[in-house]
């Protein structure tokens, strides 16, 4: 559809491939999600529960919004690790453990006996919907 002569600048590339995707009538995604009680603005990069917002970090908003957009279903930590980051190479996998685990006190969530953040033994972790 479209062509570049040499050399080009990074920006016009950019540029001309939105351009392209924008032609194609590329479906646009939601600028917000929502599971449960939970919801995740993309748009402004925000998250809050009940309506109360949620003051997390980049990669806890990226987690969240990996649970939110797969509520119901049960995430292994490397799944989590790649869908969040792009990437499980580079960090320990018990590492999401501790941002799980920040992820519950920030949704107020009972660590010993949690409602909406649960741990599935064996497999991972999973957004309850409800």
């Amino acid at each position: 559809d479209d062509a570049l002569s040499r050399p080009w600048s990074s920006r016009e590339l950019v540029a001309r491939v939105r351009s392209v995707l924008r032609r194609a009538g590329r479906a646009v995604a939601p600028a917000r999600l929502e599971a449960g009680r939970v919801t995740v603005d993309l748009d402004a990069h925000s998250a809050a529960y009940e309506g109360r917002e949620l003051p997390l970090t980049r990669y806890e908003l990226a987690l969240l919004t990996v649970l939110v957009r797969n509520a119901g279903r049960a995430l292994s930590r490397e799944s989590l690790m790649e869908l969040a980051k792009g990437s499980a190479d580079a960090a320990f996998d018990r590492s999401i453990d501790v941002h799980v685990c920040r992820l519950r006190l920030k949704l107020g969530d009972d660590p010993r006996r949690p409602r909406i953040l649960m741990t599935i033994r064996g497999t991972g972790y999973l957004l309850v919907a409800a």
